[in-house]
């Protein structure tokens, strides 16, 4: 039994240190187009698990465990490969950096529907021991230019490579409303169920507020689509 509890007081250590950057959302399912660059920032509220305490285990399949809240800031950027790939990196208070990628499978950045899928690896602060890989999926509606409405459900497997104990199975995704044609504002709520080696089952949850920029804008190389936001010349007519 004190090996059981050793195991998931530890796995338990892990959540703590990594969960905060594997929440947050803002992102729909097109790509920002080839050569462009977005950079992204947000101000977010985590309610997650307090493992500062002493626990107190009715069970091990059910724990009680208390929960506290608190604020971070993400922040990050994106540059696009080609018309379909972008690649990203987004770091945040909580010394979370995550690296990784996006390709747009279905849609353009005119179409009403998009579906992108992507891989992100991270970690915590520069150099350490806890690992998280992510495999999200993004679905997004976009029914005028100026609105978009995601859903991105996220597969997160977190884990130490010092220690062998198991790691963390997070199931969960993200829901948002973005604002905005070239520069977009939100709102996000993200939600991950965290099954612990098969020993407890824990919720996390955040929402936020939070912006994406597109400083470098090739619009007219996505998609053989004209940038929406330039101004299109009259052709004059003949006399």
């Amino acid at each position: 039994m004190t090996k059981i509890y050793f195991h998931l007081s530890l796995l338990l250590s892990i959540i703590f240190f990594t969960s905060c950057a594997t929440l947050t959302g803002y992102q729909d399912g097109r790509a920002i187009g080839k050569e462009s660059v977005e950079v992204l920032g947000s101000i977010n509220y985590t309610q997650t698990p307090d493992f500062d305490v002493d626990l107190n285990f009715d069970s091990i399949a059910n724990p009680e465990v208390p929960s506290f809240g608190f604020p971070n800031i993400e922040f990050g950027a994106k540059y696009g490969v080609t018309d379909k790939l972008d690649v990203l990196v987004r770091a945040n208070t909580n010394l979370n950096l995550n690296v990784g990628a996006k390709y747009q499978l279905l849609g353009t950045n005119e179409s009403l529907f998009a579906l992108g899928a992507g891989a992100e690896v991270g970690t915590f602060g520069l150099i350490t021991t806890f690992w998280n890989v992510q495999v999200p999926v993004y679905a997004s509606l976009h029914p005028t230019e100026n609105i978009s409405i995601y859903l991105s459900p996220r597969y997160t497997y977190q884990f130490s490579s010092t220690f062998a104990a198991g790691g963390i199975t997070y199931l969960g995704g993200n829901f948002g409303l973005l604002f905005g044609r070239k520069n977009k504002i939100g709102v996000d709520v993200g939600y991950a169920n965290a099954d612990i080696a098969g020993s407890a089952s824990l919720a996390l949850l955040t929402f936020g507020v939070g912006g994406r920029f597109l400083i470098l804008d090739n619009a007219e190389n996505r998609n053989g689509a004209p940038d929406r936001n330039m101004p299109t010349k009259k052709k004059k007519r003949r006399r």
